[in-house]
């Protein structure tokens, strides 16, 4: 595994707004969650995820992030029709910046920088670089009763993604993105992001045609879903039980061309963890849609440490590309465990 030592440094536009806090105290949270995914149906798609995710803020406007997951196929891979291959793993290192506000404006600026190394044992491996900048105009907008918009961010990015292993090839993406995020009613919020960019790639796993050893492509993308969280019953003055539903796209995507490229980033901005189970043929637009039910049981062990269960059902299309089809139910369900420090 290639190790990457990773640095943000901002550009300063104009003073910060941010106030020093003199009584900030370095803080953090480690979690573990363990994901277990059914068939859908006639789809072998049968899955273990673990996943452990520690977050560290070492000052009021830095933050540094690891996770890794990790999925283990719960079935005997052959390849056969119908069968999703989900042997992965997947470390991601990201430092975060919140510089605040952009002098005597209401922007919000905020900055970051992923490393992520995807393995999938298979003889191949890639790595990723991705840098973000964002600027959310969201305190501009207009408050109403019905849809108060909490994020309205441009958000330019560009990564860089080369093959650690196997045949050789790299990418490189620039991104001009749309960020929002509106609450509805107390409990109902609305997610809503638009992603234009822009690949020059080389190397086959890289490219449409194989025969071609480079290739410039053109993407339009969405991600855009509806969340529904309310508590639906508290025990007592530690237990609860949730009731969440998620629904939307996830993603939409358009190509200048007929491509059989997922970009990389479909798999680091998708709500989702599984893709469908097939790609089919190629695409110059397809999409993914899902809904999501769970019920989570919560229980907080201590100030710090907290415990939950959850059971869900995932309605999607399980063949996108030329064709989207193959509407399935999948079960899905776990527990996780998480200690604030």
């Amino acid at each position: 595994m290639k190790i990457i030592s990773i640095w943000v440094i901002p550009f300063i536009f104009g003073a910060s707004s941010v106030i020093h806090a003199t009584d900030f105290a370095p803080n953090g949270s480690i979690s573990f969650t363990q994901t277990f995914y059914g068939d859908a149906g006639p789809y072998k798609t049968r899955t273990s995820h673990p996943e452990i995710m520690l977050s560290y803020n070492f000052s009021p406007q830095w933050n540094v992030q690891f996770e890794w997951d990790r999925t283990w196929n719960m079935f005997e891979y052959t390849g056969a029709e119908n069968e999703q291959n989900n042997s992965y793993s997947a470390p991601k290192l990201t430092l975060s910046n919140n510089y605040g506000k952009l002098g005597n404006s209401k922007v919000n600026w905020s900055s970051s920088l992923l490393a992520k190394y995807a393995n999938d044992f298979d003889g191949t491996s890639q790595t990723f670089i991705l840098a973000e900048t964002g600027f959310d105009f969201s305190e501009y907008l207009p408050k109403k009763k019905y849809l108060d918009i909490t994020q309205f961010a441009i958000t330019p990015m560009y990564y860089y993604a080369w093959n650690s292993s196997g045949p050789s090839g790299h990418s490189n993406t620039a991104v001009m993105s749309l960020l929002t995020e509106s609450q509805i009613t107390d409990h109902l919020s609305f997610t809503f992001n638009a992603y234009g960019f822009r690949s020059w790639n080389q190397g086959n796993s890289f490219v449409t045609n194989p025969d071609d050893s480079k290739e410039t492509s053109n993407y339009f993308m969405i991600i855009s879903y509806l969340n529904y969280a309310k508590e639906i019953h508290k025990f007592n003055d530690h237990t609860s039980l949730d009731f969440n539903f998620i629904s939307g796209f996830d993603p939409w995507i358009s190509s200048n061309k007929r491509t059989t490229v997922t970009p990389f980033l479909i798999s680091n901005e998708m709500y989702e963890w599984l893709s469908p189970t097939v790609f089919e043929g190629s695409y110059k637009q397809t999409f993914t849609f899902f809904s999501l039910p769970q019920l989570q049981l919560n229980y907080e062990l201590s100030k710090d440490l907290s415990l939950n269960f959850f059971v869900q059902a995932k309605y999607s299309n399980q063949v996108w590309g030329d064709k989207e089809k193959g509407w399935k139910f999948q079960p899905q369900g776990g527990f996780s465990v998480t200690h604030n420090f």
